[in-house]
């Protein structure tokens, strides 16, 4: 089983499910196979799920979880904040919000 952070919400992908396409949002990707469990930070992309029990999973980045630093992370979150409360273009406001996004949400799967 996969479950994928599709911008629709959390999305279990077993055999025979039914062809899908999903976009990704930055969130934590979970590859189930018997008793392991493996985890990895995506910043976004796409998931096409096939009809024959395949899916492709098309990310910006795949990162594991256990190899994120949570005081980068903190770093990062912290930079991108004070990028977005003094962004003065609507294109540094749209950069600096996904920095926040981003970085919102390697905090949240770590903590998580």
């Amino acid at each position: 089983m996969v479950i994928i952070p599709a911008t629709t919400g959390q999305m279990g992908v077993l055999p025979g499910h039914v062809a899908t396409i999903a976009e990704l949002k930055p969130g934590v990707l979970s590859v189930h196979d018997g008793n392991d469990v493996s985890k990895y930070f995506v910043s976004s992309g796409f998931a096409f799920i096939h009809a024959n029990s395949f899916a492709d999973i098309v990310a910006v980045e795949a990162v594991p979880l256990d190899q994120i630093d949570a005081s980068q992370v903190q770093k990062g979150l912290a930079e991108f904040n004070q990028k977005l409360s003094s962004a003065s273009t609507d294109l540094e406001k749209a950069e600096a919000q996904i920095g926040v996004d981003v970085h919102s949400a390697l905090n949240f799967a770590l903590s998580g």
